[in-house]
This record gives C-alpha cells, sequence and structure tokens, in this order.
C-alpha cells in the first residue's frame, strides 16, 4: 500500500510499490513558482485515510513526518499540492499510505481571557457550526490576521466562530499589537500556555478547525501556502479557506491534516516539578484550606494517592481556569486576598501531572493537612453572638425570602471591626444579609431588601475577614434597634433545621474611617428566552471624598460577567476590578491591596451582561423570560462595594 517518489533539484523521476483503493502519485513542475506540484489520487474508505510522508533521507524512511493527511471528502478527487520544504531540499523522497483511521477524541473544553477582557469558554459556543482556533504570537499577528480576516468576514455570519490565541506575549503588549493590527475578532490569552500544551500547538499559524456539534477537529494545519511566481504572481494552497467551505456544506473535509511550517512558538521548556519540594507545598499553600478534611472542597488533598487518582480532573479544572475559584482578571488592579495561581504556578502543576503525577522521595507535606480548628468561628469567639430562633426548611418546593429580626443586646453605640455570619446548615442556606435600623420596619425600608447595601453578610465563597485596616462600622444605639436577617434558604430533598448567628467583633477604640457599604444596581432587568447576551448597565455616584476597599459582584445562575470602572472628575477613567466569568457558586469580596482614592463626584460604572440560552450549564430554564426577582430563578445586578470615610 506504499507509492515512493524521490526528486532531486525540480523533478527526476519516481518509482511505486504495490498500490490499492486505487491511489496514484504523480508529479509535474508548477510552471508558475518552480515547485514540484503532487498530484493525489484516490479514496479512501470512511474508516481509513491516506498519509503523505516526506523526508531527505531514504535511508531514514521509517521516521518521515506525516506531511497531509486526506480523508474520505470529495470521492475520486485528484488533490493538487506543491511542498514548500522542496526549496531547501536538494533532493526529497515521498511515501504514500493508506492507513486505517485513528478514533478521534473529543477536543477538551477550554476558558481562557482575550485582550479586552471578556471570557470565552469552548463548550459554550454551543450556537457556532465551527470554531477556528489559531496560534499566534506578537510577531506574526498582522501576517496572521491579514490571511484570517478575509475568511473571517465571508463566514462569521455562517456560524463560524474564529479566535487567535496568544500563549507567548503579556495582556499588555498583545493589546497592543491587536490594536495596531486592527485585529477584529478575540485573540485569547494562553498565560500559562495550557490551551497550546493540550492541542500540542507549537507553531505560529496554525489553525484547528473545531466541529462544534462533535466536538472533533476536522481540520487541523496551515492557514495557507503561497509560492512567488514571475511577476509577483502568488501560487495559493488555502487549505483552511477549503476546510471551512466544505465544512459549512456539511460534507466532509478531503485534506484534514497538513503539517504545520510556520514560525516555532517560543514556547517554555516542560519540566518534572519535584512533589515534596514544589508540587505539596504549593497545593497547600493554594488549595489544601477549602480542600482538606472536613473543608468546602469535595475532596481533601491529604497525600499523593489521592491527587494521583484526581490528577486528570485537576487538569482539566486548570485548563477551564474553574479551580482555584478565583475570578478578577489579573490584568486590573492587585488584591490583598487573590489565592490565584499565577500562570507559572499552573504550569507548574500541568507539568507534574503530564509527567505522571512522580512521587519521587521526601517525606509527603500534604499528610499534613488536616481539618480546620478554627471551623466554630473563624476569627476567634466573637464579643457579642446573636441567633435566630430555629427555622424549619421543607424537602423540597420553592421558599420565600425569611426575614427574622433579633434585637441588638447593645445598650451604647459601637464601632464594629468585624462581623461574621455563621450559617447553622450551610446545606440549605444560600445565602444571608443583615441589615440593621432603629425597628425591623426601619432597617428593611432602608436597605431596600440589600439593594441599598447591608450591615453584614454570608454568600458562598465570601471569606469572614476582618474589616480593611483603620475602619470600622459605626452601630447607634435604638431603644428598639436591632438586626434584621434575611434568609434565602434552598431545599435539599430532605426536611432540615438552620440557627443562623451573627458575631460582632467591638473595635478598641473609635477608627479613623467609617466604613459602610454601597452599591451600584438596577432591576430593570428583561431576559429573553434563549438569548446569549444581555448587557446591564448601571452607575453610582461617590457624594463624599471616600477610599474604595472591597467589591463584590452579585447576579444568580444567569449572571455572566461584571466590571466596575470609576470615571474621576479629572477626566481619567479605570477598570477597578474585571469578573469576566461570574460564577454564582463563588460570590468573592475583593479586597485591594491598596485602597483607592475615590473623590467626590467619581462616577462608578458597573457593566455586566446574563446569558440565559441553554449553552449555560447553570441556566434553570432557558425557554422563560427572566425579570428582576430575589429567586435564583429570578436575575438581580449588584455590584457592592465596601467605601470608607474620614470621620
Amino acid at each position: 500500500m506504499i507509492k515512493r517518489m524521490a526528486i532531486w533539484g525540480a523533478w527526476a523521476g519516481c518509482w511505486m510499490g504495490s498500490l490499492v483503493c486505487g491511489q496514484s502519485l504523480t508529479t509535474v513542475v508548477d510552471p508558475l513558482c518552480g515547485l514540484p506540484r503532487l498530484g493525489l489520487n484516490g479514496t479512501p474508505a470512511d474508516d481509513s485515510v491516506l498519509i503523505l510522508r516526506g523526508g531527505d533521507d531514504l535511508a531514514a524512511v521509517d521516521t518521515w513526518p506525516a506531511i497531509l493527511q486526506l480523508g474520505s471528502g470529495d470521492p475520486g478527487h485528484n488533490h493538487q499540492w506543491f511542498d514548500p520544504e522542496t526549496r531547501a531540499a536538494a533532493r526529497r523522497f515521498y511515501r504514500l499510505e493508506h492507513q486505517p483511521r485513528i478514533p478521534l477524541r473529543p477536543v477538551p473544553n477550554f476558558r481562557l481571557t482575550d485582550h479586552q477582557g471578556f471570557s470565552h469558554e469552548l463548550l459554550r459556543e454551543g450556537d457556532a457550526k465551527l470554531v477556528v482556533l489559531i496560534f499566534t504570537d506578537n510577531a506574526s499577528l498582522a501576517t496572521t490576521w491579514n490571511s484570517v480576516k478575509p475568511l473571517q468576514e465571508a463566514y462569521a455570519k455562517q456560524g463560524v466562530v474564529f479566535w487567535l490565541i496568544n500563549p507567548i506575549d503579556d495582556r499588555t503588549a498583545l493589546a497592543e499589537a491587536a490594536a495596531g493590527a486592527n485585529v477584529a475578532i478575540p485573540i485569547l490569552h494562553d498565560a500559562a500556555q495550557l490551551v497550546a500544551r493540550t492541542f500540542d500547538a507549537t507553531t505560529s499559524g496554525e489553525a484547528i478547525v473545531i466541529q462544534n456539534s462533535t466536538y472533533e477537529t476536522v481540520y487541523r494545519g496551515p492557514i495557507e501556502d503561497l509560492c512567488a511566481g514571475p511577476g509577483g504572481i502568488q501560487v495559493q494552497q488555502p487549505y483552511l479557506a477549503d476546510a471551512l467551505a466544505q465544512a459549512v456544506a456539511e460534507r466532509p473535509v478531503a485534506l484534514e491534516r497538513v503539517r504545520a511550517r510556520g514560525n516555532a512558538l517560543p514556547l517554555r521548556t516542560r519540566t518534572v516539578p519535584n512533589y515534596a519540594q514544589t508540587v505539596a507545598p504549593l497545593l497547600t499553600e493554594k488549595c489544601a484550606n477549602c480542600h482538606r478534611p472536613g473543608g468546602i472542597g469535595p475532596w481533601a488533598m491529604n497525600g499523593h494517592e489521592i491527587l494521583r487518582t484526581k490528577a486528570e480532573l485537576m487538569r482539566e479544572n486548570l485548563v477551564e481556569a474553574l479551580m482555584p475559584p478565583w475570578h478578577a482578571d489579573p490584568a486590573h488592579q492587585s488584591f490583598a486576598n487573590d489565592f490565584s495561581l499565577t500562570p507559572a504556578q499552573q504550569a507548574t502543576l500541568v507539568d507534574w501531572i503530564d509527567a505522571g503525577t512522580p512521587r519521587g522521595d521526601g517525606p509527603d507535606p500534604l499528610v499534613a493537612v488536616t481539618a480546620d480548628p478554627n471551623t466554630e468561628w473563624p476569627l476567634g469567639k466573637p464579643d457579642v453572638i446573636l441567633k435566630i430562633p430555629t427555622q424549619s426548611i421543607p424537602a423540597t418546593g420553592k421558599i420565600p425570602y425569611a426575614y427574622v429580626f433579633v434585637k441588638s443586646p447593645l445598650r451604647t453605640n459601637a464601632w464594629i471591626r468585624a462581623a461574621v455570619v455563621k450559617p447553622g446548615n450551610k446545606t440549605v442556606v444560600h445565602h444571608s444579609l443583615i441589615f440593621y435600623g432603629s425597628s425591623q420596619v426601619a432597617a428593611l425600608l432602608e436597605s431596600a431588601g440589600g439593594l441599598n447595601g447591608f450591615f453584614a453578610g454570608y454568600v458562598p465563597g465570601m471569606d469572614q475577614v476582618e474589616y480593611p485596616a483603620n475602619t470600622a462600622k459605626f452601630l447607634p444605639t435604638y431603644a428598639n434597634g436591632g438586626f434584621l436577617f434575611q434568609m434565602h434558604y434552598t431545599t435539599s430533598g430532605k426536611a432540615a433545621t438552620d440557627v443562623t448567628q451573627l458575631g460582632l467583633y467591638l473595635a478598641s477604640a473609635p477608627p479613623a474611617y467609617a466604613l459602610k457599604t454601597i452599591d451600584g444596581t438596577t432591576t430593570d432587568i428583561t431576559l429573553r428566552p434563549g438569548s446569549r447576551s444581555t448587557e446591564i448597565l448601571t452607575e453610582q455616584i461617590i457624594s463624599k471624598d471616600s477610599l474604595l476597599h472591597e467589591m463584590s459582584p452579585h447576579m444568580h445562575f444567569r449572571g455572566d460577567r461584571m466590571r466596575f470602572e470609576a470615571f474621576y472628575p479629572d477626566g481619567r477613567q479605570e477598570i477597578l476590578l474585571n469578573v469576566p466569568k461570574y460564577d454564582f457558586a463563588w460570590q468573592a469580596l475583593y479586597r485591594l491591596t491598596q485602597p483607592k482614592a475615590l473623590p467626590a463626584g467619581t462616577r462608578i460604572r458597573i457593566t455586566g451582561s446574563f446569558d440565559n440560552s441553554p449553552y449555560n450549564p447553570f441556566n434553570p430554564d432557558p425557554t422563560q423570560t427572566v425579570t428582576f426577582g430575589l429567586q435564583t430563578s429570578d436575575e438581580m445586578f449588584i455590584g457592592y462595594m465596601n467605601v470608607s470615610e474620614a470621620r
């Protein structure tokens, strides 16, 4: 099943072995570019392919790399092809093989943030017919975009999504290069090079075409090959254009693989990290706080053996940007409570996983990971503890918000340095917001049920921490004052009870700055059934000179992203927080490393979007029109901010 051809200089002759399936291999010299043009004529069966291999050394025939792979598309097609690599070769040999088709595995899911700070995830492109990935770097960006642009313009309205992926340059340089080349499609930043590694992409300009209905690769190779002829005439081999035309027409792609020949991407060298010295300490620092016995993680990282069994899951979570659950865009601001993995740390873990999770020598540091000794109160015993009466939660059904008022035991004005909300039963407590007022009615009206801020709160993923340094919240004394607990319960399949508590930590002296929680919000929310992206905008004007300490987005299951921007009175503007992919299960409080000064008159713009499509895996029902409401089947759009003012 082999046919061989030898070429010296331009062309000199060929010889052949036995052939089956009617394939043939012929050659002529292209009259324009002077390179040999091969004719590959044949149709493999559905379960087989034709592979063309080539090399310069006839003695090393068994090591010749694959140059082309033809599938069963276009029966009887005579594929004409010139080999650009013959320009640098004194002679060239070819071998045509008929081989069984290796079953394709679905391509892995991944998520990356683009040069403008928007998130893109492969499995959420469900309404696309094809997704085209093209790997590049800034050095090749302009050339790559010039080749891709006509295809993007031709196929964008036919259900084809184009993504450029840059695993080399930093976000700032990437954004500048995109602007300089007038790139009109997303350039995804593969900072840890995990996607490039997962797809084994090593060459700039290599394209991968993914059939979205099956998540299989239907073409992989260069965008095109060009051969310059006399008078500036360009002879083109439009690989990607041909593949898109066939795939969009729902025909099998004839030329499935072409060897990539662009510039090598300067990827980092892979290593095999030491488990005891590097991997285990990293996991202890970044992951074991949740993944410990009794922690909120679904399994405990308490030894090498469990990591070995969970290695594939860990890799998937890293590539999909699911873990660690920190969602702030690193391109904007620095956060004191940032527990994310740096790109280098992500690469270290994947290096170790891809090497087979070697145990190595030395003691296992993860054996020391035990249950958190501070599970009762993470900040120690509070000065004041308030409890709500026992609440009964049914096994099933939708539960209206419960409002429970607890009178304050304090008899004098107080400054609070921390307030910790401790759910009594996390299996049914979705969240709790606590308001303070002169009466139950006053607390509810002044807070507008959380739309005007809150005194204390608990939501999934939020750390219970002390307020920022030199700040405290003021608690005035009222004759009938107290705390109104807003309790959002969800059913768990069996009847349950809950006694949520509030712990108050009193400041020993009045602070320099008074802390309060404000927000930007809107109730003008209408999501059409199946809508992929509904944009939302709200603004908040800062009335007094303030310091911004923390921000926290709040939406429900259809929440997709949120961004906080400041527009200062002097004309400056900046992004304060960008959350490209909001996660309802992990509603973090993002604390700035350095508080941000907000002069009076600063306008805080909060923008975001909702995904009510069936491609949102968390969407309860994409067939419903969704409006503002308190239940998680409804939607909210609130950007909370903790700010302080000088006393």
